[in-house]
């Protein structure tokens, strides 16, 4: 049987282990990502959505230079679920793996990321005051409330922050997406 002062020690050393872990991880993981709880409609399960698989694609653009989305937003580390909406990589490829077909907005991917989401913000952009973030959807302005913007089957969708303002080159990678 292990001594008290063992245990203590022992206890002291995970915790601690787990803690220079947790401070290391990317930044989507420390932000007020959800840890497994369902968010505005969206649950987190063991594995992933079958019935209903789509892919986007988010540009985050802060005054002319990209804006890294992370990877894994979707997946708590602790939890090891799947958020319906999530990404694997860190190039701004949103992941729909849902176990049922259904209208899913850029919303509630933010909202699985943890980040706000409105004409002034999107996760660290902020538009500069007395102005509104830029946005496009399919190389098109868009002018509503950008929560509402649907994820259908290859969306490309980009927030900019600026000056400087540029249209943006539509996003083609798609491979066997």
């Amino acid at each position: 049987m292990e001594r008290p002062l063992q245990h203590i020690l022992r206890s002291f050393a995970a915790a601690a282990a787990f803690a220079i872990c947790a401070s290391t991880l990317p930044a989507a993981a420390n932000a007020d990502m959800p840890s497994g709880e369902t968010v505005d409609g969206i649950k987190c399960d063991k594995a992933e959505g079958v019935a209903f698989h789509i892919h986007q694609h988010l540009s985050l653009i802060d005054h002319g230079k990209p804006v890294t989305i992370p990877a894994d937003i979707g997946r708590p580390v602790l939890t090891q679920c799947f958020y319906w909406l999530h990404t694997h990589t860190p190039d701004g490829l949103i992941h729909v793996e849902s176990p049922t077909v259904r209208t899913f907005t850029l919303g509630q991917f933010f909202a699985v990321w943890g980040q706000p989401l409105s004409t002034k913000r999107a996760g660290p952009l902020r538009a500069a005051p007395g102005t509104t973030l830029h946005v496009f959807v399919g190389g098109e302005p868009y002018t509503g409330d950008p929560r509402k913007i649907e994820l259908a089957q290859h969306t490309d969708i980009v927030i900019e922050s600026g000056p400087p303002f540029s249209k943006p080159a539509p996003f083609t990678d798609w491979g066997v997406l």
